[in-house]
């Protein structure tokens, strides 16, 4: 693989071996020793939530078992 100037970007193609589906983003990490790591993006959950109205806020729903049946400790 060589890197190559496409515009103002340098470029690394990627084998048609390694099944990367077109349109696909990732997150490019450079390692310390010059290494370069590609991560597939993952969608940001608190934009799709306000994106669809929706809020994340936790909410209890535990029912407390107010019942007892006589073998609870005191």
């Amino acid at each position: 693989m060589k890197a190559r100037r496409q515009g103002t970007d340098i470029v690394l193609t990627v084998p048609s071996i390694l099944n990367i589906e077109p349109g696909k983003e990732y997150v490019a990490i450079k390692g310390e020793l010059g290494s370069i790591t590609y991560i597939p993006k993952v969608e940001n959950i608190f934009e799709e939530a306000i994106e669809n109205g929706e809020s994340l806020r936790f909410e209890d729903d535990y029912q407390e078992d107010t019942h007892s049946n006589g073998s609870e400790e005191d």
